[in-house]
């Protein structure tokens, strides 16, 4: 026993006083064998802090295939992703006070903030929250299906950021059917979303689910703080190459390094479950 490597945690001090007492092998249990753990309920333990003072902290969530791409069709809304990928996809809800998606995830997709496990939902209101984050969607045109449970659900509030260039009746037309419609520039969008969402709505905490598009536009503004990525066993391949994250016309090519901090693999699914610190956000923040 003394040539195998030791855990320097308190609790293995304390164990390897106790547990001969329980057996003469009792440490060679402990010492000598080792197992691989998936815990479905791990987003919800994860404790997010916010360090900015002016914005939220920002979480990004996305799955892809094995081959790379992110299916995204009107054909078929279910996607890639597990009954497993949406519990995890609803524990990152849990810790959100606002979700963001894209016009074109909402028109193809549809949208919502709804977090469907009834236990997070009571572990949020004892934590003096609200049921379910406010939903939020970012479109240039204003073009959006007011029949999409964005507009129609009682059960969360929505927002919706305008850009400045959409025609005046857009506006009150969307005015109609949410919270709040937000005239957003085109220049600024990213920034201004989230310190519009700080300021007006108390948010600590934002979740971004895509699509591409808004995707892009986050990651160039270097603003994900935190990048979850599920990585499904499927290959699915598209006549065009459709990658989860997209640059905006100003970015033909763009790169940032991130810090792999766990990796999950359900033996069940298959899929693979990834979280990554973005470097250069950690080091703005200190």
């Amino acid at each position: 026993l003394t040539e195998v490597p030791n855990n320097p945690k308190k609790r293995y001090e304390v164990m390897t006083k106790d547990m001969p007492k329980g057996g003469s092998l009792s440490l060679d249990m402990m010492y000598r064998t080792s197992g691989t753990q998936l815990n479905l309920d791990y987003y919800s333990e994860i404790d997010f802090t916010n360090p900015y003072k002016d914005r939220p902290y920002l979480i990004s969530n996305m799955i892809i295939s094995a081959d790379g791409n992110t299916f995204f069709t009107n054909e078929d809304s279910t996607g890639l992703g597990s009954a497993v990928d949406r519990r995890l996809m609803g524990e990152l809800r849990f810790h959100a006070d606002a979700v963001i998606n894209g016009a074109e995830t909402l028109r193809i997709a549809g949208s919502s903030s709804l977090i469907r496990s009834e236990e997070l939902v009571q572990n949020r209101l004892a934590n003096s929250k609200t049921a379910h984050p406010i939903a939020c969607v970012l479109t240039n045109s204003g073009n959006l299906p007011l029949e999409n449970r964005f507009f129609t659900s009682k059960e969360f509030e929505s927002l919706v950021f305008l850009d400045e260039s959409a025609p005046q009746e857009k506006f009150e037309e969307l005015s109609l059917h949410c919270k709040e419609v937000i005239r957003i520039p085109k220049n600024n969008r990213a920034h201004y979303l989230l310190n519009y969402l700080h300021e007006h709505y108390d948010v600590s905490i934002a979740l971004l689910e895509g699509g591409p598009m808004i995707n892009g536009i986050f990651f160039e503004n270097n603003l994900i703080d935190d990048h979850f990525s599920t990585v499904s066993p499927q290959v699915f391949i598209p006549r065009n190459p459709f990658t989860s994250i997209r640059p905006t016309e100003s970015y033909n090519i763009m790169h940032q390094e991130l810090e792999l901090l766990s990796m999950q693999v359900s033996e069940k699914t298959g899929e693979i479950f990834t979280r990554y610190k973005n470097k250069s956000a950690v080091q703005k923040s200190n």
